[in-house]
């Protein structure tokens, strides 16, 4: 499966990628950042039951504070 990820296209070797596994391959951390596929923000509550297909666009954003 390929999905891209912040404009990088990465290759899973299974078809059953929840939001969390992806973090996790990627060496992400959860806390601190959002995450939209193609282009709809998925909240933090959906992130284990939200399963990726073949082609998704991930943008993950991170937080920053500051004024």
């Amino acid at each position: 499966m390929q999905v891209t990820v912040n404009q990088q296209v990465h290759f899973l070797e299974k078809n059953q990628y929840n939001l969390i596994q992806l973090l996790s391959r990627l060496s992400l951390n959860q806390q601190g950042i959002a995450i939209a596929i193609n282009q709809d923000v998925i909240p933090k509550t959906q992130w284990t039951e939200t399963i990726l297909n073949d082609g998704d666009d991930v943008s993950v954003f991170t937080m920053i504070a500051g004024g």
